[in-house]
């Protein structure tokens, strides 16, 4: 049986009770929405503004935001202690590939981009957005195109590039008198391309790279016995000063070539040469071990000049020893806090320069005074524990950078610094 229904009812009645149902729904909705935006806007009301910098650390990196970190605190408790206020900071986990445009908001004013992160990323943020973005550890090849990619010198490297150290190898091959020498490397190993730049280096400076092959690094698989054996011929006959060999000091090339001179094999009775130079980071070079033939490698990476009274800060208060990372943290926190604690200077595109007021050119100055200064209105120049701060347009910071000397039987002596 069919259910009940309702005994029909004339269009315009119909109609007429449609109309004031929709009516009553439409006022019913109106008072909602109203309601609801004079909630959304309590809210907004009630939630404090973006802080002023934003802090962008990269997922999967936590040992290094500690030491970072550490470093960035130390910075902003110096701030304290001249009787300032660090910074407000708002730190932030993005991914490799994630946009930071939408961390942004409308109050930023300086954003610190993740450590060696894609540059033409934030390129676009920069340019797009037009903020200033810091660049706290950022040394390898990418700094290359910082000139193209940062037409307004919004990008701000606080570290010292690897070519900086790279620089003082080259230098120091020279002093010792080696100006003929054939550059190694083994395709494996993650050094080595800086075996390219080393090259370009040396030769810049002066020097003479052999090579029998159409590249004057010469590629050697340690795992092809004929491709050693030739290289073991060819320095034979080449008798250059020195190799500069960019693999591991324990790895199965290196000890190929130990053995080969070892047994004669390089350069006759003498074991003194040809030398060694290592072209590694500072970081695998720990534990390189004296042989009968001296050995140049690379000894402290690029610092700026404050290093030795951050370190001693740093080390009393983490009871650790700091690195370039955490240097570029302590620097990072000094360089905000001068943008954020007085009015920014204005851009000759008429637009407010939070890092404006760093003048590279300027006295060096000691945290305290810079800030005395800075309120003033002044351009200053902070002493540099990472680098020496001198932010121009399109350049990068530099530092100096020490090698050592591993004698053959006893004692080291210490190669030129920059």
């Amino acid at each position: 049986m069919p259910p009940p229904t309702e005994a029909p009812m004339s269009d315009r009645a119909s109609d007429s009770k449609l109309g004031n149902f929709w009516k009553r729904f439409r006022i019913g909705q109106g008072l909602i929405v109203a309601a609801s935006l004079l909630g959304c806007q309590a809210l907004a009301a009630s939630t404090p503004e973006r802080a002023p910098v934003l802090a962008l650390l990269s997922d999967g990196l936590m040992p290094a935001h500690a030491v970072f970190r550490q470093g960035f605190a130390l910075g902003e408790e110096q701030v304290r202690e001249c009787g300032s206020s660090p910074a407000d900071v708002e730190w932030r986990t993005i991914g490799l590939d994630d946009d930071p445009a939408p961390f942004l908001g409308s109050t930023r004013s300086v954003v610190i981009a993740p450590f060696a992160t894609e540059l033409s990323r934030f390129s676009r943020l920069a340019q797009d957005h037009q903020i200033n973005v810091i660049l706290p550890y950022q040394r390898g090849a990418s700094l290359n195109q910082l000139v193209p990619l940062d037409p307004q010198g919004l990008l701000h490297p606080l570290s010292p590039s690897q070519q900086s150290e790279i620089d003082q190898l080259a230098i120091d091959t020279l002093a010792q008198g080696w100006r003929r020498i054939m550059v190694v490397a083994d395709p494996a190993d993650r050094a080595a391309g800086m075996a390219v730049t080393y090259t370009e280096a040396f030769e810049q400076l002066g020097g003479k790279v052999e090579s029998y092959e159409k590249s004057l690094v010469q590629q050697v698989n340690a795992g092809d016995p004929s491709a050693v054996n030739q290289l073991i011929q060819d320095v034979a006959w080449k008798r250059p000063a020195a190799i500069a060999l960019a693999a591991d000091p324990s790895g199965q090339l290196a000890r190929l070539l130990d053995q080969a001179q070892n047994d004669g094999q390089l350069m006759g009775a003498s074991l003194a040469s040809p030398a060694r130079i290592w072209l590694l980071p500072v970081t695998r070079l720990d534990a390189v071990s004296q042989r009968p033939w001296t050995q140049l490698s690379p000894e402290q990476q690029a610092l700026g000049p404050g290093w030795s009274s951050f370190a001693t800060s740093y080390q009393q208060r983490w009871g650790q020893a700091p690195d370039l990372l955490a240097a570029s943290g302590f620097d990072a926190a000094r360089v905000v806090a001068l943008a954020t604690l007085a009015p920014a200077p204005m851009s000759s595109e008429g637009l407010r320069d939070p890092i404006g007021w760093l003048d590279p050119d300027a006295e060096v100055q000691p945290l305290c005074q810079a800030i005395a200064l800075r309120q003033q209105g002044k351009a200053v120049l902070l002493e540099g524990a990472a680098s020496d701060l001198a932010l121009r347009p399109g350049q990068i910071p530099s530092g100096q950078a020490t090698t050592r000397v591993i004698a053959p039987r006893s004692g080291s002596n210490r190669g030129r610094g920059l």
